[in-house]
């Protein structure tokens, strides 16, 4: 299947970013109450869940495990002086893996008690699967590589067929290694996640790759859970219908990545704010509100809102913790509906087009900025100029914006631009500080 026009696609950005608006304005009002900061001996670059537990990774190359919603923290791996871990995830309650810059890849076969080192090259890591400890995937800044021998060897991902069309989706946006056998990577678009997208597919443990396209559908995210791929977003309906058909929620699942079967699972909590920033504990339907719709019956989990939210969130049965400049957690508590006052979510943005030519100066490594954001009282497009003070190990310790048409929005673009990466910047072969002066450019969204 081909995505044939993106006419479908285009209605879907219009209607969320009508959604989105008209739910900031319900939920802006609301307090961090219930949130609580959580003080790690490092700077947390990513956080997860596996199980009742909690795992970060960070700065001087940390692993770390909480058992008590994020309250106290046991370090289990530290290289100190060392690299960023970017990613950590678990594929079952044994097995993990975690991933950064220098090519840093460990993995875990004891429930992350031990952390072993295996080989990725020399270049950082962007994004990373694995299905076991022999099967995965990997993205760096330039290349997409397979393995099946546990990083022994790398292959580049290649596709001959429909090679002009990958052009027109050049952002990777999310990774599956699903078993040892199957693989999978979503390709955007933009970098955003409301973009249009399609698919890379192998059935033969990469040996050849396929691209497959789901028509009708804006998808969010593509998630390894129960053994089969998940995806969840919005799909437009009743096209032929005057006024050209309106968007729905939708869920689907897939064990080859070829054949996708809709959810049966309720999906009206989705209705509204849909159900976007999704892993595998659920996915965020507005501020407020985490919907599991992955098990045989959709739950629903309701915690306080938090304008500082972002889509860098972990949760337990009892807690969510998410990475904003700090990590900060809080308690989620079952619900059998969704709430009524619960405020827009985040929006997930990838790392940059595949390939992209490297900058003069420091290299972003990540650096999310959400392009469309809400204000009481003005409208249109801005250009915000930054200036970054950019550490050793490439971390962001401070940020001044300019050109921002209030106070709010001035802070959620330094809340964000706080969060991105950079390579280490060398002078003579040392890594030292430095400055940067750069310039984002956003559109600002009245509320309904």
């Amino acid at each position: 299947m081909r995505n044939k026009s993106l006419t479908p696609f285009v209605f879907v950005l219009i209607y969320l970013a009508l959604v989105f608006a008209s739910t900031y304005a319900r939920g802006e009002e609301n307090g961090p109450s219930g949130w609580h900061t959580r003080d790690l001996p490092f700077r947390v670059l990513s956080v997860v869940s596996n199980g009742s537990k909690l795992w970060a990774c960070g700065t001087d190359e940390v692993l770390a495990v909480s058992s008590d919603g994020g309250e106290h923290w046991q370090i289990k791996h530290q290289v100190h002086d060392g690299g960023l871990l970017l990613n950590v995830a678990f594929t079952n309650e044994q097995f993990g893996y975690a991933a950064g810059t220098g090519g840093r890849l460990l993995m875990t076969e004891d429930a992350g008690e031990t952390w072993t080192p295996h080989s990725a090259g020399s270049a950082t890591i962007l994004q990373v699967s694995f299905a076991d400890k022999q099967h995965g995937l990997i993205r760096t800044s330039a290349s997409l590589l397979f393995t099946t021998d546990g990083g022994a060897n790398w292959t580049p991902v290649s596709v001959v067929e429909a090679a002009s069309e990958l052009k027109t989706f050049p952002y990777i946006f999310a990774l599956v290694a699903l078993d040892a056998q199957h693989m999978a990577v979503m390709l955007k678009q933009g970098s955003a996640q409301y973009e249009p997208q399609t698919f890379l597919i192998t059935d033969d443990s990469g040996k050849s790759w396929h691209v497959v396209g789901i028509p009708n559908v804006t998808l969010y995210s593509l998630l390894r859970v129960q053994d089969k791929y998940w995806t969840v977003g919005t799909e437009v309906i009743h096209k032929d219908q005057p006024g050209g058909g309106y968007g729905v929620p939708v869920a689907l699942f897939s064990s080859d990545g070829v054949k996708w079967e809709h959810s049966s699972n309720d999906l009206s909590s989705c209705k509204l704010e849909m159900c976007t920033v999704c892993n595998t504990q659920g996915c965020l339907s507005g501020n407020g509100l985490i919907v599991n719709l992955y098990a045989s019956k959709t739950t629903l989990a309701s915690f306080p809102s938090n304008k500082k939210l972002t889509p860098e969130w972990a949760a337990t049965n009892s807690e969510i913790c998410f990475l904003g400049g700090q990590l900060e957690c809080a308690g989620v508590q079952p619900v059998a509906q969704a709430p009524s006052n619960e405020g827009p979510a985040p929006t997930v943005v990838s790392p940059g087009p595949l390939g992209s030519d490297v900058s003069q100066g420091p290299h972003c490594i990540s650096c999310p900025m959400d392009k469309m954001l809400i204000d009481k009282n003005v409208q249109g497009p801005f250009t915000i100029r930054l200036a970054l003070k950019i550490a050793q190990n490439g971390t962001v310790t401070s940020v001044a914006a300019d050109g921002a048409p209030s106070s709010e929005i001035k802070s959620r673009i330094e809340q964000q631009a706080q969060q991105w990466l950079f390579e280490p910047y060398l002078k003579d072969g040392v890594p030292v500080n430095v400055k940067l002066n750069t310039n984002v450019q956003v559109f600002v969204l009245k509320p309904r």
